[in-house]
């Protein structure tokens, strides 16, 4: 059987016959149209041969294109990006660029038209000022004033002028009182109407009358110079009065069904010059493109009886992009005939370069590569973060293995993200809790005169369920040195309910303190603090309120470990039993001494209690003491030592509960003030 590549070259010259015995009936039908004088069939023919002609050109052109150009699929897919990504990016920007232009035109024509009737808003007011004294009957006609600033006056009674610029009307112009437009819209919504003055100008007036009296305001444009350059000043819009049919002389006629035509003109066909220009310079807005606009502003009327004197005339406008700018932007019901004109044209190109677009798609794209375009979506999703992309696969072949490939390993990367973020969101949620304990803890830098401290603080997991903190308290009288609070609690559990928990028993304890309640009263106010808790939680605590002056301790105990007292080698323990916080009981120890100088007291949790080494056996009390005998002659020797006994006996062992411990030396100063303190409890204590 003969290949497909011998089938197609024995065709061609079958279709090079086709192709010539097409163009000579083509040539034969144009012969004919000719030789016919009926109009219909003539047309009818010469239409068919123009379609024929058309489509058989266009025909072999793509074919051509096809072959030449499009023979392979690299080729293809790089021709339908540029038509469907390239191009219509293109065009859309040139529509961008034309509709903001038109959207300018609409903007000048709302300036020049908030300028007009601001204009004659001035006028108006000019009218009700001069009025109130001539109804009043104070001044004669006669001798009021002409002309106001930039407005001509004219004053009436009973209807007649008796005073004021004679290019007034003689009778009072009753058809400028009327506030409705010829189209029923509200004055303030539209244009005034331009009246003509005796010599030609055109002006915008304004009337007012109460009983016999009237005023008639109106610009004066040989005061203040043409009315179109006052609306430039105030609008920042260069405006120029064109009469019916008048333009630069360029541009091209459009006639539409019922004789309406349009003038389609260049960009530049405001006029104006070098005064325009000059114009431009003066707002120091210069720039080499303008933006033009065309405002239609109504026939010209007669001054005394509103007679429309002309056709509707029109105002050009021009402006730049810098004045642009300095407005806001704004709607205007006005036309820029060749902006739409061009507007127009990029959308309908835009239009059919897209149908074009698709349709090779669907020939090219999606009927050539259906299943690599598959692949390369799910690709592409899975590079954008959607790791639940799957591929449907009903291949059989390699590329169905491939697929399936690409199934698996989607599916792996989707587990490994999960279990990703699901880590580095514990992590940032145990930093977080990390960072806020490590601020409920106090530091090292605590410096109080008459006592040295040494902390330490190891919580078991991320977050610990042990809480310590010192307090720095007011003194009871001045030049007391103060009173200090120490407390040290454990939390049940661990983890960051516990630090949470702890936090609001810091913030519970600070509150309380700053109250002022007396010692036994703030392990029962925590106590109810910590019964508000939706969950049962348990909370041991030992406060021990230390006044610095005397050396008094008053020390309440709510299920705590003992605190250690050393003194003069000897230790004592300091056991006062107690509920915890939270438990069914609200009885707490409670013992009042005083500290000698030299005095050491340790407070500890019960991490270092129930430490255990190798063999699972705690260090237990009796080794709590032992690590306590020796040098006391600092608060940091001290903790250094109990630290290395629990440290050298776990060895090889993790800690299974929080450690935190907190070392005091008393040492107050050999020579104290006279303070109200009992002289005889003094010498009691050693002092």
């Amino acid at each position: 059987m003969p290949s497909r590549e011998k089938r197609a070259s024995r065709s061609r010259p079958w279709r090079r016959v086709a192709w010539l015995s097409g163009a000579a009936l083509a040539l034969a039908l144009s012969i004919v149209t000719v030789s016919l004088d009926a109009p219909l069939v003539l047309d009818l023919l010469a239409w068919t041969l123009i379609t024929i002609v058309g489509g058989a050109v266009g025909w072999t052109l793509v074919v051509w294109l096809q072959r030449r150009l499009l023979w392979r699929v690299g080729r293809r897919l790089a021709f339908s990006y540029v038509l469907l990504g390239l191009l219509p990016f293109l065009l859309s920007l040139v529509l961008v660029i034309v509709a903001a232009y038109l959207l300018s035109g609409f903007f000048l024509g709302h300036l020049y038209r908030e300028a007009a009737i601001g204009l004659h808003e001035e006028l108006e007011a000019v009218s009700g000022f001069l009025l109130q004294p001539l109804e009043m009957g104070l001044l004669d006609p006669s001798a009021l004033p002409a002309a106001q600033g930039g407005a001509a006056l004219a004053y009436y009674r009973d209807g007649v002028r008796a005073g004021g610029d004679p290019r007034a009307p003689a009778s009072f112009p009753a058809w400028l009182e009327t506030d409705e437009a010829t189209d029923g819209q509200p004055r303030r919504s539209r244009i005034p109407p331009l009246v003509v003055l005796p010599d030609g100008a055109a002006t915008f007036a304004a009337v007012l009358r109460r009983g016999p009296s009237g005023v008639v305001a109106f610009y004066d444009p040989a005061a203040r110079g043409l009315l179109e350059r006052e609306l430039s000043r105030r609008s920042d819009v260069w405006t120029l009065l064109r009469g019916p049919g008048e333009t630069d002389g360029a541009g091209w006629t459009v006639q539409i069904g019922g004789g309406t035509q349009f003038m389609l003109q260049p960009l530049a066909r405001t006029g104006g010059g070098e005064e325009r220009e000059a114009f431009f310079e003066s707002l120091n807005a210069s720039s080499p493109l303008s933006i033009v606009s065309v405002e239609m502003a109504g026939p010209l009327h007669a001054f005394a009886d509103g007679a429309p004197v002309s056709p509707p005339v029109s105002v050009s406008l021009a402006a730049t992009q810098p004045i642009v700018f300095r407005h806001l932007f704004s709607a205007s019901s006005q036309v820029d005939t060749l902006g739409w004109f061009f507007f127009g044209l990029a959308t309908f190109l835009l239009f059919d370069v897209f149908i074009a677009a698709t349709v090779m798609a669907m020939f090219m794209i999606l009927g050539l590569s259906r299943a690599v375009n598959r692949l390369s979506a799910a690709t592409g999703a899975v590079q954008a973060g959607d790791f639940s992309a799957r591929i449907p696969v009903r291949r059989k072949d390699q590329l169905g293995a491939l697929q399936r490939s690409f199934n698996e390993m989607a599916a792996g990367l989707e587990r490994l993200i999960a279990e990703r973020t699901a880590r580095r969101a514990l992590e940032q949620e145990l930093e977080f809790a990390r960072e806020v304990q490590k601020n409920l803890i106090p530091g090292q830098g605590l410096q109080v005169e008459g006592v040295e401290f040494a902390t330490f603080f190891e919580p078991s997991a991320a977050i610990g369920g042990d809480y310590f903190d010192i307090l720095e308290l007011p003194g009871e009288w001045e030049g007391d040195r103060g009173r200090l609070g120490v407390v040290i609690a454990d939390v049940a559990g661990h983890g960051l309910s516990a630090g949470l928990r702890m936090a609001m028993l810091k913030a519970g304890l600070l509150t309380l303190v700053e109250e002022g309640k007396p010692a036994r009263q703030l392990l029962p106010a925590l106590d109810g603090l910590v019964r508000k808790e939706s969950d049962r939680v348990f909370v041991t605590a030992s406060l021990s309120l230390i006044d610095v002056s005397t050396g008094v301790v008053e020390m309440t105990n709510a299920g705590h470990p003992p605190a250690y007292l050393l003194r003069n080698g000897e230790i004592e323990e300091i056991l006062l039993s107690g509920s915890p916080l939270g438990a069914l009981g609200a009885d707490y120890g409670f013992r009042r001494f005083e500290l000698r100088p030299g005095d050491v007291m340790v407070w500890l949790s019960d991490g270092f209690i129930e430490a255990a080494d190798a063999d699972g056996e705690v260090f237990g009390y009796e080794r709590t003491i032992d690590s306590l005998k020796g040098s006391a002659d600092s608060a940091m020797e001290v903790r250094d030592r109990i630290l290395g006994d629990i440290r050298r006996y776990t060895e090889g062992v993790g800690a299974e509960d929080d450690l935190t411990l907190v070392v005091m030396r008393y040492q107050p100063e050999a020579a104290t003030s006279e303070t109200p303190v009992d002289q005889e409890l003094l010498r009691a204590a050693g002092g």
